[in-house]
């Protein structure tokens, strides 16, 4: 017996597109011999095929195609080609909290929304105290749900159909909600799922959780496939997808020049494989243009998220357009505030640098760093600037002020790539407090009042 659970084959919706109201009725009433609207594509041959126990992912910028494709599996839209198979029951979080009334108790709509979703009359009865201890909504849950905030619905609705029997369960963006101890209740429950064959498809713009659970990943592109397969690499695409290069890297570069000394000689210089490059088609700049950029993990792999106090290596690769000076290149890091978090250049860390970059040649720059700082999403940019070998021997010397003086920016990319810091908890209790972990050791004494006597 087959273990598939989802068969989508050529799936294709499209919508007509009026220019006006009137537009609709002219079509209507020529009988359709003339045609008064733009057909828009939002789907186009868009196969695939799931198996019971499965964690997909379904990725892709806003307007891919995400939530029409799922709509269209729940039954909410019909394809305009194409077609789709599903064996067993189906659950959908796409349109959270549709079903509930506003005017009845979390508890009471537990209870009403279980019989709308077809289950039979005092099936949830036997549920109701793991779904109220799961929602963790106190005496809210026998409150009336206009009182909720968003976040309440949020966690009424997935506490719910996380203990309803289903074949397939669906979710959009709804693990967003809550603080971080919630979320991780919603992913171990998910876990729990997977382990009972339950299919489960998350669509989400979080691509920590793609990374970290689902084992195969769909990236949407103006609603076609453009890539299936194992999430690291579908991350990848994605990363590219976003900074205009849908190319894999090149495998091979026949002319490369290695102008940072980062370690000594005897010492490895750590190089991302170009597999594990992203491709950047940043503004052009005159005289430097940044090609790629890779963020791995301990073991030298893409990866996009991260526990607290694991150590990274940010890599970027820079093209000399027009000779230039001595090269320094820095890292930017800012969380989703647009706070500055951290920012070094090589010249910070006192890197010597042997020569200057001519035109053609590429600039190697990787920073080993450790993510000790709070928990959360982060923005990674970089930027390479150039001063001339004199002021560059002199750093030490110099005040700052002249130092900067002497700098010149050669290229920018603030907003190159994305991470997540996943939080380190040590017997369930924070590392620290604040943006960030300040490296150092800690002593404490208790001096009784018998000893000071």
């Amino acid at each position: 017996m087959s273990d598939v659970v989802l068969q989508v084959e050529n799936l294709g919706k499209c919508f007509k597109i009026y220019s006006n109201p009137w537009d609709r009725a002219r079509e209507w009433v020529s009988l359709k011999n003339r045609t008064y609207h733009q057909p828009f594509w939002s789907l186009r041959n868009v196969s695939f095929e799931v198996r019971k126990g499965e964690f997909l992912g379904i990725i892709g910028e806003n307007g891919a195609g995400k939530s029409t494709l799922l709509k269209i599996i729940t039954g909410v839209l019909k394809p305009t080609e194409g077609s789709y198979r599903l064996n067993g029951k189906v659950l959908s979080l796409l349109e959270l909290g549709t079903d509930f009334n506003f005017e009845l108790s979390g508890r009471a709509n537990a209870i009403y929304s279980a019989e709308l979703l077809g289950f039979p009359p005092g099936y949830v009865q036997s549920r109701l105290k793991e779904i109220e201890e799961f929602s963790e909504l106190g005496e809210f849950f026998d409150r009336p749900m206009k009182l909720y905030s968003s976040g309440m619905r949020a966690r009424l609705a997935f506490s719910l159909f996380a203990f309803l029997e289903c074949d397939v369960l669906i979710l959009d963006e709804v693990l967003a909600v809550g603080d971080i101890f919630f979320q991780q209740k919603c992913y171990a429950r998910l876990e729990e799922l997977i382990a009972r064959k339950v299919t489960i498809i998350l669509v989400t713009h979080g691509l920590d959780a793609v990374q970290q659970y689902c084992k195969e990943v769909i990236l949407l592109h103006q609603g076609r496939v453009i890539f299936q397969g194992e999430p690291r690499k579908g991350i990848i695409q994605f990363h590219q997808l976003r900074t205009g290069q849908f190319n894999p890297v090149a495998q091979s570069v026949t002319r490369m020049k290695s102008l940072l000394n980062v370690l000594e000689e005897t010492q490895e210089f750590f190089w991302a494989t170009d597999e594990n490059f992203v491709a950047v088609d940043s503004p052009d700049a005159e005289e430097a243009q940044l090609i790629r950029y890779a963020i791995c993990n301990q073991e030298g792999q893409f990866s996009t998220v991260f526990q607290q106090g694991e150590q990274a290596y940010l890599c970027c690769e820079f093209l000399i357009k027009k000779a230039i000076g001595v090269p320094i290149a820095c890292v930017m890091i800012t969380n989703k505030f647009n706070t500055l978090v951290h920012a070094k250049g090589s010249h910070q860390h006192r890197v010597s640098v042997s020569c200057t970059a001519n035109e053609g040649d590429l600039v190697r720059f990787c920073r080993s760093i450790n993510f000790s700082i709070a928990p959360g999403q982060y923005v990674l940019g970089f930027a390479l600037v150039t001063t001339s070998q004199t002021i560059y021997e002199q750093l030490d010397e110099l005040p700052q002020a002249e130092v900067n003086n002497h700098f010149r920016i050669c290229d920018v990319y603030e907003k190159v790539g994305t991470f997540y810091v996943k939080p380190h908890y040590s017997h369930n209790q924070d590392s620290h407090f604040g943006i960030c972990d300040l490296p150092g050791e800690c002593q404490l004494q208790v001096l009784s009042c018998k000893d000071r006597r």
